[in-house]
């Protein structure tokens, strides 16, 4: 197959404007499509003339001959034109039909709050007796639920002759509005077709997408997690994609979601008497730090579309997809085995958080940025942005669990000691109780600031009582297991000596 680029001839045509080709085949992208078409082209034919729609990229298109090994492409004519309005007049008849079946409409609701006016007001009535009396309130109550009923149904039924109306409406502004225009592009062979031809064709589209949609739902009972990857698709080109061909193209996202890091926890000689200058030099440095961790932010943030080792693509075999309308369709569904365990980092939340601890090595499949429905067994919890990039050691946070309570009582105290050479002193104590409320036994993980001396004249002394934690990179990390209805505790402290005259930041 021989492809020929549009722009490799720029010269303008006034031929008659054909109808749209019924597209194939798409693929999606996160931020656009490629729409693949195909037509014939009659023998002795010299020239055929395409018709693409408003959001197509011209320079995109690209031209193949199927099966004509002798047949070239001399060079392509294109040009701007407004869609042809009498293609739309099945469009504009059905949006005559909705507003007569709206206005008969609301001529039934006018007639019958007339007639419940009426049995309201009218006080004529030959009335004699009680009995009199209490026949016509029967008719008057029979009349008024019939009315009452009927109208109530004349106004479900004109809600649902309004919205279609409005989708009839916004399907002809986005084929027509705004002066929108479409691209004629006539084709040229270098010597008329001995033989009926077929010409291959496909361009890329604005206004059509896709991003994932994810459901993970934690199952700690049978320690697994389920989950399902979904495409929600974007499709406002203006043109029904009936029986199409549909494959999705994914991006891995250049950003990975971690939990908040412990911040480390230094004690210290605090400076004093920085002059003015420094101080403004300092607030630009910091600016400047800002500036650029925003900008990093921002980059992280940023979807990279890649290509090889990193490029996805998904057959979903043939659909039908409704310009205007989103659709959702399923990708892959599974279960991933996880080990949970609880996370409480009790000076900063008493909320003890679930998570999933993953080895994927066997199961990894890379998923790219979409949000996600998070659930603990089926119950929804709240959402969040989600990918995968990893195998081993993946980490799945699902929220707090009220089923653990964390209680933190604490005692910090201030004082001086020493006659001559005085000193200050100040300690930390903390008691905190954990109390499991679950009927299964859970395993716990508690964390820390480990506390960091900077300065030689600063003395530290430390307090713990069974069980002690291990420390890790600047953390200090308990592991209990929690019985069903079970409790644990933990203590410990801290105390600090310096000088009087030193000045100390205590970082807590």
């Amino acid at each position: 197959m021989k492809f020929v680029s549009l722009y490799s001839l720029l010269i303008f045509s006034l031929l008659a404007t054909p109808a749209f080709a019924k597209p194939t085949a798409v693929t999606l992208y996160p931020n656009g499509a490629t729409i693949s078409e195909q037509t014939n082209i009659a023998a002795g034919s010299e020239v055929v003339t395409l018709l693409l729609p408003n959001v197509a990229i011209p320079k995109s298109l690209k031209l193949a001959l199927l099966n004509a090994p002798g047949e070239k492409i001399s060079g392509i004519e294109y040009q701007s034109v407004l869609p042809d309005s009498s293609g739309f007049q099945k469009l504009r008849d059905k949006i005559s039909q909705l507003e007569q079946k709206i206005a008969a409409v609301d001529d039934q609701l006018k007639s019958r709050a007339l007639a419940l006016d009426y049995w309201k007001t009218e006080q004529e009535f030959p009335i004699k007796t009680l009995a009199d009396t209490r026949e016509m309130g029967k008719i008057i109550a029979e009349e008024s639920i019939v009315l009452l009923q009927e109208s109530s149904q004349f106004r479900q039924q004109k809600l649902k002759l309004e919205k279609q109306l409005k989708e009839a409406k916004n399907q002809l502004q986005q084929k027509t509005g705004n002066n929108q225009r479409n691209w004629k592009i006539e084709v040229r062979l270098a010597q008329p077709a001995a033989t009926k031809l077929e010409l291959a064709y496909s361009y890329r589209v604005r206004h059509a997408g896709w991003k994932s949609d994810y459901t993970l739902n934690a199952l700690p009972g049978k320690k697994k997690v389920e989950w399902i990857w979904s495409a929600k698709i974007i499709q406002q080109t203006g043109i029904n994609w009936n029986g199409i061909h549909l494959k999705i193209a994914s991006t891995e996202p250049v950003f990975t979601l971690t939990p908040p890091p412990v911040r480390p926890w230094e004690i210290r000689e605090r400076q004093v008497g920085i002059a003015p200058r420094n101080m403004k030099m300092k607030a630009m440095v910091m600016s400047q730090e800002v500036a650029m961790d925003a900008v990093a932010d921002k980059e992280e943030s940023m979807p990279v579309r890649t290509e090889g080792q990193l490029f996805d693509l998904y057959d979903l075999g043939k659909v039908d997809i409704t310009t205007g309308k989103e659709s959702q369709i399923k990708i892959r569904e599974g279960l991933w085995h996880a080990k949970f365990t609880y996370l409480s980092r009790p000076l900063l939340s008493e909320q003890v958080f679930l998570q999933a601890n993953l080895d994927l090595t066997k199961d990894f499949l890379p998923l790219p940025t979409g949000m996600a429905s998070i659930q603990v067994d089926g119950v929804h919890v709240g959402q969040r942005r989600f990918s995968l990039h990893e195998k081993q050691n993946v980490t799945m946070s699902f929220g707090s669990d009220p089923g653990l309570i964390v209680d933190v009582k604490t005692d910090h105290v201030a004082g001086e000691k020493g006659l001559l050479s005085k000193k200050y002193t100040y300690s930390w104590n903390w008691t905190i109780n954990f109390t499991n409320n679950k009927k299964i036994a859970v395993d716990l993980k508690v964390e820390d600031s480990s506390p960091h001396i900077g300065h030689q004249k600063i003395t530290l002394k430390e307090s713990f009582s069974l069980p002690q934690p291990h420390r890790e990179k600047g953390k200090l990390i308990w592991n209990l297991a929690l019985p069903p209805q079970g409790k644990r505790q933990i203590k410990y402290g801290y105390s600090v000596e310096y000088p009087e005259n030193m000045p100390v930041s205590l970082g807590r």
